[in-house]
């Protein structure tokens, strides 16, 4: 307008800009800061995801190890016997469990045991060797069998639960535990470990190594020593 202070037009106009809202050039800044920070961050924060899955792995595979030791002491015998309760104490009689597994998550399959020979096969197969660790450990139902209980009265009797519950590892896997290496009647003494085979989802630590090893993980197996 003729003779219309500048200064109040000026006001005016940025006042009419800022009820518009955001312009697309401040729009395009604002995306590019968010970018910019979420690409800063993001690999901070995958990292951060993938090592809580590992520790969870940790705890929880040590969780189970030490359990196991507890029934071991209150039982007087590891918890893998398959035969009735009159042979569990202080007899050692075969045929009993090689491998004890967890029964949440997607069980695995031969591809998925990188070991050589395929050695943890008893844990994954529909094999009469092996048993869930719930059976042993929160219950007292050996392969789910009311006449092979473990002792219910004595100095070693099942004392249980020895766990809350048994969850998948974090990347959805059972644990599996090479429970059969704990048999003190072995002619040769093997290590015994909680395993979880790790993010890739495949087992690459052998099944059966000499107790007198510094037993490590192979690949990115998280393993918990039993003996």
């Amino acid at each position: 307008m003729i003779g219309q202070d500048p200064k109040v037009f000026s006001h005016k106009d940025a006042q009419q800009r800022r009820q518009r809202g955001f312009t697309l050039i401040e729009v395009v800044i604002v995306l590019a800061v968010i970018g910019a920070l979420s690409a800063a961050i993001a690999p901070m924060a995958f990292s951060y995801l993938a090592d809580a899955k590992k520790t969870q792995a940790r705890n929880d595979a040590n969780q189970i190890a030490g359990a196991i030791r507890k029934f071991h002491q209150a039982t007087g015998v590891p918890p893998y016997k398959n035969t009735t309760s009159t042979d569990k104490i202080p007899a050692w009689v075969s045929p009993d469990f090689d491998c004890l597994y967890g029964s949440q998550g997607v069980g695995f399959t031969s591809a998925e045991d990188g070991t050589a020979g395929a050695s943890w096969t008893t844990c994954y197969t529909a094999s009469a060797t092996k048993d869930t660790i719930e059976n042993h450990l929160i219950v007292n139902a050996p392969a789910g069998n009311a006449a092979k209980l473990y002792k219910i009265t004595g100095k070693t009797a099942w004392k249980g639960p020895y766990l809350p519950s048994v969850p998948s590892d974090p990347w959805d896997k059972p644990y599996l535990v090479n429970i059969n290496k704990v048999d003190p009647a072995a002619a040769t003494p093997k290590a015994a470990w909680v395993i979880s085979a790790g993010p890739n989802g495949t087992l690459e630590t052998a099944f059966s190594q000499d107790a007198g090893a510094a037993i490590s993980p192979i690949g990115d197996d998280i393993i918990a020593r039993i003996k």
